[in-house]
């Protein structure tokens, strides 16, 4: 049985400027944990007219929350159909980014590190009925899923052009603000046996499958952001 995600119509915690509008661009930028939307809002929130920050419920807000309580005021005030961006990771890799993340020293909540943790033991916790404090992560998918279940993203760019997004917004801001690095992940051994790997792409196959859609629709959008 696959545990309930965190992402569902929830938020997740986190430092900083976490979620960008601007009306006159009629633009929101989600922030997927662990996709440099961080780094990207921190440079970019001065170009913008509203930026979620401060109390838990404010940070890293998911789609489900924006439709239910933002989607309707936003619109009425962009001038044009906003668009909604977001960066989506490899499933593996964005895993990964976590799992080194909460292994660095000077964790503020040591329950949640994952130091003395394998990568293997990591990913069987992130599975589980009941994920063990390191491992209650969400999915991606949760998080960029309107009520009916569908991505509501309308521009997903892959991690693997997150120098484009940038240059994307920037263009669209009109800022020649440059995203410096935060938030990043400490260097670690990651060995995931094969058996784990397997249970981990069919039982978060959503995940998967959004970031190949990503993947598969980069040359579409790359074609759309340059006209």
């Amino acid at each position: 049985m696959q545990s309930p995600s965190p992402y569902s119509g929830a938020t997740l915690g986190g430092p900083g400027p976490l979620m960008l509008i601007s009306y006159a661009q009629s633009l929101v930028l989600f922030a997927t944990p662990k996709t440099g939307s961080t780094a990207l809002e921190y440079a970019l929130a001065p170009s913008c007219d509203l930026r979620l920050t401060g109390a838990p419920a404010r940070r890293h807000t998911t789609m489900q929350t924006y439709e239910a309580r933002m989607e309707a005021r936003v619109r009425a005030l962009c001038p044009d159909e906003p668009e909604l961006v977001a960066l989506v990771r490899e499933p593996l890799d964005w895993l990964g980014s976590w799992y080194r993340y909460r292994a660095r020293p000077g964790m503020k909540v040591p329950r949640n590190s994952t130091r003395g943790m394998s990568f293997d033991e990591f990913i069987g916790g992130y599975l589980s009925d009941a994920p063990p404090p390191p491992c209650r992560l969400g999915t991606q998918a949760d998080f960029l899923a309107r009520g009916d279940g569908s991505c509501g993203v309308t521009m997903l760019f892959p991690y693997e052009r997150f120098n484009e997004a940038a240059a994307y917004l920037r263009r669209r801001l009109e800022t020649a603000a440059v995203p410096d690095a935060v938030n990043v992940s400490p260097p670690a051994e990651l060995t995931l046996s094969p058996e784990m790997e397997a249970r981990l792409r069919a039982e978060r196959a959503a995940d998967f499958a959004l970031y190949q859609k990503a993947v598969a629709g980069w040359d579409a959008l790359a074609a759309r952001i340059d006209a």
